[in-house]
């Protein structure tokens, strides 16, 4: 479910069932965000632990989580997992209210409406397409029909509107960190799911590799600035 509250009511049909995966992305905050359910360690009952994924996002909204949170999410959390269990058909719970325009009570994210397109379009890579979504939270009409024309759009193959190439890049704030951290080690307990710690700590050494590149960039292009100002230096003398 994308909705910025938890799915309690579709958690709790499927809770013992191993031939169906749920995964909830949502506020949480430690339990004090509505409707105060979704806990990581909810993992399912019986034959179906393991088949019940929560990233249950915390801090509140400092800051808000937003597009780099959401993507980050998807590419170490929820593509890997929905992979390993190879779905016949996803079906989701598209709620949209996470995107930027809701209040703080009613959510406070700042998601893109277009970024919802390029999630849908990464799910459109499982079950060789089969992909319903069905139209549920959201508060705002302006966000609401801009995050369903671009999953309309992205379910239809036509062309999105491109995500900004430095957001690509970015790092997640420390809370999102935290949060999916917490979700790969409890997950990563059910032998099917073996890869997602993997998966987290490819993306921290990733994001630590590009900061350290930056660093040396601005190091040498201050060496340089230095070294040309000496030469001058030397000149007028």
């Amino acid at each position: 479910g994308s909705d910025v509250h938890h799915g309690n009511g579709t958690q709790q049909a499927f809770y013992a069932d191993p031939s169906i995966l749920y995964v909830s992305l949502h506020r949480y905050d430690e339990g004090n965000f509505f409707p105060g359910s979704g806990a990581p360690n909810e993992v399912g009952r019986g034959l179906g632990k393991g088949y019940n994924v929560n990233i249950a996002w915390t801090g509140g909204l400092d800051p808000p989580m937003g597009d780099v949170e959401y993507l980050t999410a998807f590419r170490t959390v929820i593509m890997p997992i929905a992979n390993e269990f190879d779905p016949d058909v996803v079906l989701v719970s598209a709620g949209f209210d996470a995107v930027e325009g809701h209040d703080a009570p009613l959510g406070g994210y700042k998601v893109t409406a277009k970024c919802f397109g390029h999630l849908t379009k990464q799910l459109l890579k499982l079950a060789a397409g089969r992909v319903v979504l069905a139209l549920e939270g959201g508060h705002d009409l302006t966000a609401i029909c801009d995050a369903s024309e671009a999953c309309v759009n992205a379910l239809l193959g036509n062309e999105l509107e491109p995500l900004p190439e430095d957001m690509l890049h970015q790092t997640p704030n420390m809370n999102a960190m935290a949060s999916l951290q917490k979700t790969t080690e409890i997950q990563s307990m059910f032998q099917c799911f073996f890869s997602l710690s993997y998966a987290l700590a490819e993306t921290q050494k990733q994001e630590r590799e590009e900061t350290e590149t930056v660093s040396a960039m601005a190091s040498l292009s201050v060496d340089v600035e230095q070294s040309f100002s000496q030469e001058d230096s030397r000149s007028s003398e």
